[in-house]
């Protein structure tokens, strides 16, 4: 009903078509209907109603106008009026300016219709910021639902504050070493949920620096592949048939190929909870994991004092879903997530301009009594 309605709306010329109580009635009912249906759990879109609806009201506005002034006088092409309500509904509520005039002047082919759409759609959007305060409807949907969506620029207040990486950072990063006890590894995926795991150098001698990061698929995927376990001779020392690593099994005869390791991934479903590690004996449990061959090396990092725009910056351009923070000596110290990115934009914008005015007054002032000292 919603596409044939626009296309009636759109393309018959005869201001008797539709009366103005039609389109009125129209365009009411779908109004009421969409805010009841858009909050509920239902397939239900707002795009080609709100199209519909402004359809509704701007041919209804021509229709208006002619029976009022008379046609002989003014005579409105209600197809006109419905093209730019429909633009105008639609911008007013989901405030984009560019896409939508974009997409009204293509659907309808008329190309030299952009500058009033784009004028129209302009000043549905000042409107709606004006009168609500809110941004459009998807945004505040992003919100309700708590997803952190990062702008393009990175919010004034954040830009000017001097905030550092290890300010917005989750502390408490949990790695892992590049050999692992299988118990060890099972208790803490089962403890911990996070999607990827550092890998750091817990060797002797091993100061804890960052050598890359596995994923908690790759993870679960090696734990079911059995024959990769070897024993720890210096721990368990181990018995004649146990195997052992780079003794009587080589490195490349106990590293999976990539294909392996991908139908290892692709198995579901994936155990989760107290299921991880259910199918390991005790004997499993004692056995080792050598890491480092499945293991991504060189990931995105920042150091604890860069900067939080640049962190912003690398997050938006690259689109991570997480990014580490190493210390001087490359060792993680944190993480930071869009969560936290996101929590930027509450910042102040003036606070920042008063606390620098107050830097620089104290600063001119201390000048200021150096320089006397010499006069």
């Amino acid at each position: 009903l919603g596409a044939k309605g626009i296309t009636l709306l759109f393309t018959e010329g005869d201001p008797d078509s539709f009366s103005v109580r039609t389109c009125l009635v129209a365009g009411l009912t779908h109004f009421f209907i969409l805010c009841v249906a858009f909050g509920m759990s239902v397939s239900a879109g707002i795009f080609i109603p709100l199209l519909f609806i402004g359809a509704c009201l701007g041919r209804a506005v021509a229709c208006t106008c002619n029976n009022v002034f008379g046609i002989d006088v003014i005579n409105l092409d209600p197809r006109t009026y419905a093209i730019i309500g429909a633009a105008a509904t639609l911008g007013g509520v989901v405030r984009v300016l560019i896409s939508l005039t974009v997409i009204i002047t293509s659907t309808t082919s008329l190309s030299y219709f952009m500058t009033p759409v784009m004028v129209a759609t302009l000043a549905a959007q000042n409107v709606g910021n004006w009168v609500s305060g809110r941004p459009g409807i998807y945004d505040i949907i992003l919100q309700l639902r708590g997803v952190p969506f990062l702008e393009e620029e990175c919010p004034v207040g954040a830009r000017h504050a001097n905030i550092r990486a290890r300010n917005v950072m989750s502390p408490g990063v949990v790695t892992i070493g590049t050999q692992m006890n299988v118990k060890e590894l099972v208790n803490t995926l089962r403890r911990h949920h996070y999607s990827d795991f550092p890998v750091v150098d817990k060797g002797g001698g091993g100061d804890g620096a960052l050598l890359g990061i596995i994923s908690r698929l790759d993870l679960l995927a090696l734990l079911s592949q059995k024959k990769i376990f070897f024993s720890n001779e210096e721990e368990d020392g181990g018995g004649e048939g146990d195997r052992r690593f780079d003794r009587s099994s080589s490195l490349e005869e106990m590293t999976l190929s990539y294909s392996e390791l991908d139908r290892a991934r692709s198995k579901r479903p994936l155990p989760t909870g107290n299921e991880i590690g259910s199918d390991l004996t005790a004997d499993d449990e004692k056995m080792y994991l050598h890491l480092a061959p499945y293991m991504q090396m060189a990931p995105i990092t920042l150091q604890a004092h860069g900067s939080a725009e640049r962190a912003y910056e690398i997050f938006r351009s690259l689109g991570l879903r997480s990014m580490l923070v190493v210390d001087k000596r490359s060792r993680p110290i944190g993480v930071i997530k869009r969560h936290e990115l996101a929590c930027l934009e509450e910042i102040g914008v003036h606070k920042h301009k008063v606390e620098k005015r107050k830097r620089e007054s104290i600063v001119y002032r201390n000048i200021s009594e150096f320089k006397s000292q010499f006069e």
